[in-house]
């Protein structure tokens, strides 16, 4: 029976999830972090694109409707009033035609957008304003995340912090050492297994959201054994494992 104990309080301590298991980002943060490189546009992208102007013949071209409502940008709006990239890689934008934007960053689309105007309606651009950004980054979250979902962030560098924050945070069976990310790079699925627990994370060109990305949080193994993730959960499931086994040795000697 003493051997019994030993090994059940073995099994149920070991299984116990350690406080550095649970720790998001742990460790210093260099100062010479890497910051994020600007995003460049994708096929099916849905981009928000506003050019304002002070000549309102021109500018009414550009107006894309009630895409916003109540100072925010509606997502159903955006996916109808939006201007998604093509197969070829472009945007038709009224009067200019289409435009390539595909492999290029909002900076240089909004070059190439004042560009055009130059080239049709305008002489100069002093009183134009043009706003190129996503409309929104589309991701899934599954696995151990207590609401996983597939969501929208409204961010212009979202994390996958983010992602996590917006399901609920990860439970405490969930296994921040092994996150898994799948995305779309130029037509191919790619899959990266991250550690959350390290500072270094950030530096991971994959810590950063882009549109599609599906993030899995994997299980503890705590959870495949069925035992406690907290020390008050080991002792309860030790002290109710010990109480079915002294049952069944009584039982057995009782019927000897």
């Amino acid at each position: 029976m003493k051997k019994l104990l030993i090994f059940f309080l073995i099994v149920n301590l070991t299984s116990c999830v350690p406080y550095k298991n649970i720790v998001y980002v742990q460790g210093d943060i260099k100062s010479d972090t890497n910051s994020p490189l600007a995003y460049k546009v994708k096929k099916k992208d849905i981009l928000f694109i506003e050019i304002k102007s002070g000549n309102e013949e021109i500018q009414k071209f550009f107006q894309i409707g009630s895409i916003a409502q109540n100072g925010q940008v509606s997502q159903n709006n955006l996916y109808f009033k939006g201007y998604t990239v093509d197969e070829n890689g472009t945007i038709e934008l009224p009067l200019l035609s289409k435009i390539k934007v595909e492999g290029k960053t909002f900076e240089e689309i909004k070059n190439l957008i004042r560009k055009r105007l130059l080239q049709t309606q305008f002489t100069s651009l002093q009183d134009v304003f043009v706003v190129v950004k996503l409309g929104g980054v589309p991701y899934t979250i599954l696995g151990e995340v207590k609401s996983p979902q597939s969501g929208v962030l409204y961010k212009t560098q979202p994390s996958i912090l983010d992602a996590i924050a917006n399901a609920g945070d990860v439970t405490l069976t969930g296994d921040l050492r092994h996150v898994v990310l799948i995305r779309d790079e130029n037509g191919k699925k790619v899959k990266k297994e991250m550690d959350l627990t390290q500072s270094d994370i950030i530096n991971s060109p994959y810590f950063y959201i882009r549109p599609n990305d599906l993030v899995y949080v994997k299980p503890l193994r705590q959870k495949t054994l069925g035992t406690g993730t907290t020390l008050s959960q080991t002792i309860s499931t030790t002290i109710t494992a010990l109480s079915l086994i002294t049952t069944i040795i009584l039982l057995s000697n009782l019927n000897k």
